[in-house]
């Protein structure tokens, strides 16, 4: 299993391959980041406020407050 944030809506899903891309509630498709693995630890972004478990650091790109996520371990 593998985190998936839509770079447009924020919308955060887990998921075993790419979710799906129609219907992103901002218009048009959906825009996912792979954010890698799904694991235990707690990251935080900094900047869009995004929760993840995960099993390493998250993938940075594709903060949908804009540029790269900044992950905070928790």
């Amino acid at each position: 299993m593998k985190n998936y944030q839509c770079k447009k809506c924020a919308t955060h899903i887990t998921n075993s391959s790419t979710p799906k891309v129609f219907g992103c509630p901002s218009g048009g498709h959906h825009q996912w980041t792979d954010l890698g693995e799904v694991g235990t630890t707690n990251y935080q972004c900094k900047k869009c406020a995004l929760l993840v478990k995960s099993k390493s650091t998250p993938k940075a790109f594709g903060c949908p407050s804009g540029n790269h996520h900044q992950w905070s371990k928790l």
